[in-house]
């Protein structure tokens, strides 16, 4: 189950660096779409917290999140520019889907 899970939020992850580059729009318009999306990743990531052999990725994965949600609120209340709302949201979607697919993939062998 946390593969599973793991893969989802690099999907996630993949699709808020999407919204950020590809989809500015999104963005500008409400943004109700990405704010649920960070909100599916934090609970993907106390997933992962609870089920991988390291915690740290979940953790971060939650951070990255918050860290995206923040900015979001920050841009509709006019207090970030639309350029710093661009790249904190595109870097916490990277983080959360490099460190979500490493967290999949990595599995140590226990002796």
């Amino acid at each position: 189950m946390s593969i599973i899970s793991n893969l989802l939020a690099t999907l996630l992850g993949l699709w808020m660096s999407y919204a950020a580059v590809l989809d500015l729009s999104r963005l500008r318009d409400g943004a109700w779409d990405v704010y649920a999306a960070a909100a599916i990743a934090i609970v993907l990531g106390l997933l992962s917290r609870q089920r991988d052999f390291a915690r740290w990725p979940g953790t971060t994965e939650i951070v990255a999140a918050l860290v995206a949600i923040a900015t979001l609120a920050l841009f509709h209340t006019g207090v970030l520019n639309g350029l710093v709302a661009f790249w904190l949201v595109f870097f916490a979607g990277n983080v959360i889907s490099v460190l979500a697919f490493w967290a999949a993939l990595y599995r140590p062998k226990l002796t």
